[in-house]
Formats: C-alpha cells, sequence, structure tokens
C-alpha cells in the first residue's frame, strides 16, 4: 500500500512539473527575472519634447497621438529608440532602469516606441526620466539627462486596454480597390509578419473567405500594408504574428472593414494580441543578451 501510494505521489509530482517553468525561471519575473541588454539614455531636444507632448499634434514618424500611451494599462510613456527596424518598431514596448542604482529605482519606466533615434539608445521626456528616478533624486538624475545616461533595458509586452485596431492611411487608399491600413494598439510582444483581407461572408457563411496577401511598405518611418486588389464589400482580415522564430494567424472573425471604409479611420479588429516571446532559461542572461532570434510564442 505505502509502495503504491509513493508511486501515484511520484506520478502526480512528475505530470505537475510538466506544467511548470524551469527552476531557473520564476512565473512572477518576466523572462529568468531582468536578463537586460544595456544602452544609454538622454533627453529629448525641447521642441521633439513639446510636440511629443501636445494633444493635438502626432507623435513622431510613427503617427501615434498623445492619446495612446494612456490606453496603456498602468500607464507609459513615449520614447524614441534606435531600435526601430525601419518602422517594425512603431508600438513597442520597453522597460528602462538607470544603471546608477544610487538615484535608480528598481522599478524603471515603461515607454512606448513612437519614432527612430539616430545618435543613442532611447530619447525620453523629462516625464519619462523622473519616473526612473527614486523618491526625491528626480532632479539630479535630470541634472545628468543631457548626456548619455547608462541604461538597463528589455522589450516587454504592451497591454493595451482598447483591442488591436486597423487604420486605414490617407495616403495609398482610394475606394474601392487600393487600400493601406496600418495597426495600433498592438499588445502582446511580437511583429506582424503578413497580413491578408477577403470578403466578408453575408448570407452564406460555408463558403470559405478567398484571402489576398497585403504588401508590407514602410512609409515615412512606420509600417504600413497595401494592396492595389482590394475586394468589393465588407473585408474581413487575417494576420500572422511571431516574435522571431515560428507564428502562428489570428484571424478576426466579423468583418472588420465596412463596405464603405474611409481614410483616415480606424476600425475595432476584435482581437487581442496577448503572445509573448518565451525564450528558453537553460541559456545563461549573458548568451540571452546576445540578442539572437531565439524567441518562441507562448
Amino acid at each position: 500500500m505505502a509502495a503504491a501510494a509513493a508511486m501515484a505521489l511520484l506520478l502526480l509530482l512528475f505530470t505537475i512539473s510538466q506544467f511548470m517553468p524551469l527552476a531557473s525561471c520564476s512565473p512572477s519575473n518576466y523572462y529568468c527575472d531582468w536578463c537586460p541588454r544595456h544602452s544609454t539614455a538622454s533627453l529629448f531636444p525641447p521642441a521633439a519634447a513639446a510636440d511629443l507632448n501636445g494633444t493635438d499634434s502626432r507623435c513622431g514618424a510613427c503617427g501615434y497621438d498623445a492619446a495612446m500611451a494612456a490606453e496603456l494599462n498602468g500607464g507609459g510613456h513615449f520614447a524614441a529608440a534606435e531600435f526601430f527596424r525601419d518602422g517594425a518598431g512603431c508600438g513597442t514596448c520597453y522597460q528602462l532602469r538607470c544603471r546608477d542604482r544610487r538615484v535608480c529605482g528598481d522599478g524603471g519606466v515603461k515607454v512606448v516606441v513612437t519614432d527612430a533615434a539616430n545618435r543613442t539608445g532611447f530619447l525620453l521626456t523629462r516625464e519619462a526620466f523622473a519616473a526612473m528616478a527614486r523618491r526625491g533624486m528626480a532632479d539630479q538624475l535630470l541634472a545628468g539627462a543631457l548626456d548619455n545616461v547608462h541604461v538597463d533595458f528589455r522589450r516587454i509586452p504592451c497591454e493595451y486596454k482598447k483591442n488591436l485596431a486597423v487604420r486605414v492611411e490617407e495616403d495609398g487608399s482610394r475606394s474601392p480597390s487600393h487600400l493601406a491600413v496600418r495597426f495600433l494598439y498592438q499588445a502582446g510582444q511580437t511583429d506582424i509578419a503578413a497580413v491578408e483581407i477577403a470578403q466578408a461572408a453575408t448570407t452564406n457563411h460555408t463558403v470559405q473567405p478567398s484571402w489576398r496577401a497585403m504588401a508590407r511598405l514602410r512609409k515615412g518611418g512606420r509600417v504600413v500594408w497595401r494592396t492595389t486588389r482590394a475586394p468589393a464589400g465588407p473585408l474581413q482580415l487575417r494576420l500572422v504574428v511571431t516574435a522571431g522564430v515560428g507564428g502562428k494567424w489570428l484571424r478576426a472573425q466579423e468583418a472588420v472593414l465596412p463596405a464603405d471604409w474611409r481614410p483616415g479611420q480606424a476600425y475595432d479588429t476584435g482581437l487581442r494580441v496577448t503572445d509573448v516571446a518565451l525564450r528558453t532559461c537553460s541559456r545563461s542572461c549573458r548568451a540571452r543578451a546576445g540578442g539572437g532570434n531565439d524567441e518562441e510564442l507562448r
């Protein structure tokens, strides 16, 4: 009886272990704690910072407005980053903390990339810099922010209060067949690798959609998806998200764009992108900090 009970316990522990992370990973931490990469951060030039904080202006090359950061759970700040990747970095989220532990807090600051930074790792607003500081140390940190401040950073999942939205771009969109779109409120920690559209079913839902691929283009520093063969009528949408290795399809179940879609309008896809990149924790932080595309979706 005792032997049978012991065997049952061992079987239970083995089964549970298959659903637990490796011992070096804590489910309360992201990746294996920080496993950070290193860079520098400095202040936005005054003119650029004023534009970034404007309520009516479009922020940076990505064309985000000032309300987007407010839609992040827990709040966030806009930033420019050298990790712009020809516009593919638009909307990616990072967590930064400065390396001087005398003046810098442990939590750091969350930022959303909205433009490219050519001469430094990150360009931050004064508010973002102050958010990295320990209580009462913001002025001291800002005093050195005109020069490059050394920071640790990692890409983190974006967590928006809104669903993924698709915006019809004025440049390149002309009804009925010329359509150019870009995506807003992309949560998770992935890149969009492919986009396809099809005429939405209206009455006969048994007919399989005829999907047409959209081409990925860079327009004014941002990534847009474009086609000159958009079908008529309401349009369905599906896309591939990837974290560097592999990928998965996400498909909107209902029509996303109405038959009378209009340039300048944003439409709710009904999709929530929650996937994050999961790196193998058996590798050391130093090895992963090298920046290889070893991520898989989780």
